[in-house]
């Protein structure tokens, strides 16, 4: 009997490859993501639901994308909570002929591809939390909305614990067992792999931008204010972070954007802290890496980050981190030798106040921050997913 003949692994250059990944329509830590591995394997090509066509113009004009019957639907950005119920049946509408290997980059339904005769790796971000983690959800009910949004949340409502929800997981987790492989993003989503899906996985932790942020040259002394970095949403502990500083009388710039924003101006005016508190709304690139190099430390009051991509480039900036012990901070700040930064234990006010009033910026130097921040360069990333594939492709 004739052996079969091995299939040759296409080299690395050469290698085609379909990439499936959430809806493409603002720029966030998935989308710079995205742009990594489209970095690892220039010859390759997106699929997704639907995409926003000035957004991809401008970050993803260099690579082919391939849309399903859903960029044809009226309002996306309108109706995007009702349109997610199509996103099952979109994504496995796909057709992967001609390719090597498909990769899915996945928070939500980009996994559910269907790859029959190619091997699938999905790079998670986290397990739908909207199905498995509801308790960590930013709206808890429709009384946080007004119109037309709150008429959409009712829809959402409605699919909750019933059986649609449960068909929802079943499909969620067919599509995980399906894959070849499973690259986890941080140690904590590796456990919830396992936990939901019964998945082993490995980790490579996301691309950070560490070289471009430590091109800039770090300064000789930080100023005398604490910043809040990302979006102003209930989850996130914006809150918290203002009334811990308000308490202590302590400096803090707020910035970035989110549904919370209003609420939480008019939580400070409440607490006649509109001096000491300072919202500074969206921010370009170049001012996020002056208050990154500026800050005398970033507060992360963050409950079950998946990775968090900030804490590492405040530290790529030399600047230490005040995090919640909770989530993929604790696999990126240092307590120890190199000090990077320093947890509070207790999610409350009390817990962090104590923290930030013993706070010390001698105690923290820039080149150990900086030298911690290393470990997760996109370099890395990239090296790393490449080598990993190349192995997947070459096993049985």
């Amino acid at each position: 009997m004739s052996k079969k003949t091995p299939k040759k692994t296409p080299k690395e250059s050469n290698l085609r490859v379909a990439i499936s990944c959430e809806p493409l329509y603002k720029k966030g830590g998935a989308e710079v993501h995205l742009r990594h591995i489209i970095n690892t394997f220039p010859n390759c090509e997106l699929f997704t639901a639907y995409y926003d066509e000035e957004f991809v113009k401008e970050y993803f004009s260099d690579v082919k994308i391939n849309h399903s019957f859903m960029q044809y639907l009226p309002k996306r950005d309108k109706l995007r909570e009702v349109y997610l119920l199509l996103q099952p049946l979109a994504y496995g509408s796909f057709k992967f002929k001609g390719f090597d290997i498909v990769l899915s980059l996945s928070i939500a339904f980009s996994r559910f591809v269907k790859s029959k005769d190619i091997k699938h790796i999905n790079l998670c971000m986290s397990p739908p939390k909207f199905l498995w983690q509801k308790s960590d959800r930013t709206l808890k009910s429709k009384e946080q909305l007004t119109g037309f949004k709150k008429f959409l949340f009712k829809i959402y409502s409605f699919f909750q614990d019933t059986f649609l929800e449960d068909i929802w997981k079943k499909w969620d987790r067919e599509s995980a067992q399906r894959c070849t492989k499973i690259i986890a993003n941080s140690k904590v989503v590796k456990k919830r792999i396992k936990k939901f899906y019964d998945m082993d996985s490995d980790v490579i932790y996301p691309p950070v931008d560490v070289s471009g942020i430590q091109s800039i040259k770090p300064v000789n002394r930080k100023e005398n204010w604490f910043l809040y970095m990302g979006r102003v949403e209930t989850y996130k502990g914006v809150k918290l972070a203002i009334d811990a500083c308000v308490g202590l009388g302590y400096p803090l710039k707020i910035a970035g954007s989110g549904a919370d924003l209003e609420a939480m101006r008019e939580h400070v005016k409440k607490l006649n802290a509109k001096g000491l508190v300072k919202f500074l709304g969206f921010v370009s690139e170049e001012e996020k890496l002056d208050l990154l190099l500026k800050a005398k430390a970033l507060i992360f009051p963050v409950r079950g980050e998946d990775f968090g991509i900030v804490p590492v480039e405040a530290n790529a900036a030399g600047t230490p981190v005040i995090a919640y012990r909770d989530g993929g901070v604790t696999e990126t700040i240092s307590e120890k030798n190199p000090k990077t930064g320093v947890f509070f234990d207790e999610y409350n006010k009390k817990s962090l106040m104590k923290v930030m009033k013993n706070f010390n910026t001698e105690d923290y130097s820039q080149e150990n921050c900086r030298k911690q921040a290393q470990n997760f360069a996109s370099e890395i990333f990239e090296y790393k997913l490449l080598n990993y594939v190349k192995d997947a492709l070459h096993s049985n």
